[in-house]
């Protein structure tokens, strides 16, 4: 009796200690998110094609060269088929349908129902992700990204995402692939601001760069997955520039030398911990710039024939 008690009392102990690591269920992989998330057929979404051409074509996205920059605001998701890519959302914004609720993940123990106006249950959605593993050197800049399951989804290598406000989603970047680069975002009011999840069981990501990026009002600012094969001796992902790290509106440290960095480290869990952390947000949001006034336009328009009408005049030989 005695050994049945202490059996039941070690499965307490250890059931605790996984709640305890995040919140989150066991063998999250990249297929498993994949099964759960929504997967946008050609009428949902914007395709960045192979051969560079956006479908549909009537997407409010400029291309020059490996340059995709918006034109509007954006309500669909974007899955880029194309290495190099370099998406300028110019500060516009792309629009998910996510409304505040949330439809089943195990992964993260998300349980909530969300339902569309007839009842139905709308899927996750991905804000931006990429159509292949062997897609690459993706970078993500100037873009407000709002209402998805996941703003971004990083699951290759040698990606940038910087510039950018990542708000109001259920996950604001799931990262699951190692050697990239997320400096300067405003990661704000999402449930989980960075997850970090796995491409394959015991796989999750490191040597990941972060610096400079704003943490604001997120219910976490780092979750992650709690693998059957967690990872212990995880590489530490750098926090911080060797200089400055990150904003974390729950920093409770002091900057006694008033330098803007504060005193001690702000530690993130046990395996990630913030350096040098900013005591003030330096990740600006993204914002359209100014276009001139319609009347300016006309006026300049006219100056200009006035000017051409007055110089063919004085060229003009006499008959």
């Amino acid at each position: 009796m005695k050994k049945i008690a202490v059996f039941l009392m070690s499965i307490l102990i250890l059931t605790a200690m996984i709640a305890m690591l995040g919140g989150t269920a066991s063998g999250c992989k990249k297929e498993d998110f994949d099964q759960a998330v929504f997967g946008a057929s050609g009428k949902r979404a914007i395709f960045i094609r192979p051969d560079g051409s956006i479908d549909p074509g009537t997407a409010p996205i400029e291309r020059n060269g490996n340059t995709y920059t918006f034109t509007d605001d954006v309500y669909a998701p974007i899955i880029v088929d194309r290495d190099d890519v370099v998406i300028d959302g110019a500060g516009y914004t792309l629009y998910g349908t996510y409304n505040g609720t949330k439809t089943a993940l195990p992964m993260i123990d998300l349980e909530t129902d969300q339902d569309s106006s007839n009842g139905t249950q709308v899927p996750w959605s991905v804000g931006i992700d990429v159509a292949q593993e062997i897609r690459h050197n993706l970078t993500v800049m100037n873009l407000n990204i709002k209402n998805f399951s996941i703003g971004i989804w990083v699951w290759t290598s040698n990606n940038t995402i910087t510039g950018n406000a990542i708000t109001e989603n259920i996950i604001g970047i799931l990262l699951s692939a190692s050697e990239n680069t997320i400096v300067e975002n405003h990661i704000a009011n999402n449930d989980q601001g960075i997850f970090f999840g796995a491409n394959q069981p015991g796989n999750l990501p490191t040597k990941t760069f972060l610096s400079r990026n704003g943490f604001l009002d997120n219910i976490r600012h780092l979750s992650g997955c709690v693998c059957e094969e967690y990872n212990e001796t995880e590489e530490l992902h750098t926090w911080d520039d060797g200089q400055e790290g990150n904003y974390w509106c729950d920093y409770s440290g002091s900057d006694a030398d008033e330098d803007g960095i504060g005193d001690v480290p702000y530690v993130i869990d046990a395996l990630n911990r913030d350096r040098y952390p900013l005591m003030q947000n330096v990740a600006a949001l993204p914002t359209i710039a100014p276009k001139p006034p319609f009347e300016l336009i006309i006026v300049a328009v006219i100056l200009s024939l006035i000017a051409a009408v007055a110089l063919v005049a004085k060229h003009r030989k006499p008959s």
